[in-house]
């Protein structure tokens, strides 16, 4: 692989990397709501207060949240499945895919040392 290939998948994988745990941290940030027989429960502090709160704003923000954090760790994730595909499936890439096992594990039999010639 070129210098400029591997620069390339480097480049990639860190950003797929970092596209992977932004979406960890937005799940990791965004405000929770609990969910109770399939509707969410918004807590009595939020409701009791003088400013109203438009509950179908704080509902609508923390689906939004979730499909953020839900769509980049999965583009992250398969983004970096797709980079180590070759590690992850088992099966050598490149000119080492060229090459015969034999020819992997090859140790020169003859190795010659010339000494010199030493001089009292």
């Amino acid at each position: 692989m070129s210098v400029r290939g591997n620069r390339r998948r480097r480049s990639l994988a860190l950003l797929c990397w970092l596209v992977f745990a932004a979406g960890l941290l937005v799940q990791l940030l965004s405000p929770h709501l609990k969910v109770s027989n399939g509707a969410f429960v918004i807590p009595p502090k939020m409701t009791a207060g003088r400013n109203a709160i438009r509950l179908d704003e704080v509902v609508a923000r923390q689906r939004r949240m979730q499909l953020l954090s839900v769509l980049l760790t999965v583009g992250g994730a398969l983004g970096l499945a797709f980079l180590y595909r070759d590690i992850l499936i088992g099966e050598p890439r490149g000119d080492v895919a060229n090459r015969s096992r034999n020819q992997l594990a090859v140790i020169p039999r003859e190795v010659r040392i010339q000494a010199r010639d030493e001089k009292p």
